[in-house]
């Protein structure tokens, strides 16, 4: 075993993921994380989907004019404050140039293969570990109000096939066939894209179980630690300064989420990546109510409905808004009303007092894909950026990360992700 230790920042779904690829491979490790447990930042209460049918970036064709119309609709899916846009506007810039047909379509592809990759690779670690997470493999499926609607989704899922996506277009009926639940708001879908191959599951629960399999395997994990600069001499880095002290290495993994950008800069190394808060509500099962089999995402609202062993998690909404982390009624209104619309019946049983709102913040980059690999003085190596596709990134971007790190040939093509 090398006795020279990796220091991973961030106790999140990326620092821990990391942190199980590096000891099993025999590398000791320690984590640390500012929070007082792991997973309580955007791993919390995420969207709860694994979901490699959903690989395209926020920032396609055309997002500036739902951005600029988003200024003065409270209830727009994408939102964006104007109390943020002076934070934005280099990122912005950037972020509106990834957005041309040719690079978007060429990041969803790139997305798509990191998301196929890793959604196997979580299989086979739970099954390896006998992680409980609350996981099904009961697929997805987007629902249309609008048959025009249909067809953007429709021309991503094609261009994706031979990449090996899976996916069927559903009438109406075959739509409820597949979710019965869907039965009271049959008459309003014109149709619906089913991917066989999307899971889901309770991140927190799995970085929970994960934590729990890295201490058994010796790995350190130290919560309640914030780490304030990265130390580095003659290009290469040496420590990290924390407000216990200072901790010595020879490698540093910033896995830390939107935490990353600042002890990056400390270093001189810019990471382009902000923060696009997500909301959430989970509501308890009512024993006298059929219960949805599988994630259900409404098209017109661009939010998700995913049943999570006995909750429902409604989960949707991105909004630029710098580092508030502010739960704002309107966003959990548009989520309340997500369920009427897709589960009248369940809406009428919920009571509300007692859902779960949760506000997260996303790191999103500025191209759409994560940074995954070196960068900066030697020994420093990113693993931050992956958006509202943390979850189905993780263990795929771990293993894709530690290869890296240990000289090992990927078994996919690192090249999309590499830190720019």
């Amino acid at each position: 075993m090398n006795n020279a230790k990796t220091v991973i920042i961030g106790g999140g779904l990326m620092g821990l993921t990391t942190a199980w690829e590096l000891i099993s491979r025999g590398e000791p490790v320690e984590l640390l994380e500012a929070a007082n447990d792991v997973a309580l930042e955007s791993s919390y209460a995420n969207g709860a989907m694994l979901t490699p049918a959903m690989p395209d970036p926020w920032n396609g064709p055309g997002v500036y004019r739902q951005l600029a119309a988003s200024l003065f609709n409270p209830y727009s899916p994408m939102k964006l404050r104007i109390s943020a846009v002076p934070s934005l506007i280099g990122w912005g810039i950037d972020f509106l140039r990834n957005s041309s047909v040719t690079r978007h379509r060429e990041a969803t592809r790139a997305s798509y293969a990191l998301a196929a990759y890793s959604v196997a690779e979580t299989s086979k670690l739970r099954e390896t570990l006998r992680l409980e997470y609350d996981a099904a493999a009961t697929g997805s499926m987007k629902v249309f109000r609008d048959a025009a609607a249909l067809a953007g989704p429709q021309r991503i899922a094609g261009y994706l096939t031979d990449l090996g996506l899976r996916y069927e277009v559903l009438d109406a009926d075959a739509a409820v066939a597949a979710e019965p639940q869907l039965a009271p708001i049959r008459s309003q879908i014109v149709a619906a894209l089913r991917y066989p191959d999307d899971e889901s599951g309770d991140a927190y629960k799995f970085c929970r179980a994960l934590a729990d399999s890295i201490r058994q395997q010796g790995g350190v994990i130290r919560c309640g630690v914030k780490v304030t600069r990265l130390v580095n001499r003659g290009g290469r880095v040496l420590a990290v300064e924390t407000d216990r002290g200072r901790i010595e290495t020879h490698r540093i993994v910033l896995a830390a989420g939107n935490g990353s950008v600042p002890l990056a800069r400390t270093v001189g190394l810019r990471i382009p990546i902000r923060p696009a808060k997500g909301y959430s509500v989970t509501i308890r099962r009512d024993a006298r109510v059929e219960w949805p089999r599988m994630t259900v995402i409404d098209d017109m609202m661009h939010a998700a409905l995913v049943p999570i062993g006995d909750r429902l998690r409604l989960v949707g909404t991105a909004e630029f808004a710098g580092h508030d982390k502010r739960i704002r009624q309107a966003r959990i209104d548009n989520l309340f009303r997500l369920l009427e619309n897709v589960y009248p019946h369940i809406a009428a049983s919920v009571d509300r007092s007692t859902a779960q709102p949760w506000a997260g913040l996303r790191p999103m980059s500025s191209n759409g894909l994560p940074s995954i690999g070196r960068a900066g003085p030697e020994g420093l190596f990113l693993n931050c950026g992956h958006g509202h596709l943390g979850w189905t990134h993780a263990v795929g971007s771990a293993k894709l990360l530690v290869d890296q790190m240990l000289g090992v040939t990927p078994a996919l093509d690192p090249t999309p992700y590499r830190p720019h």
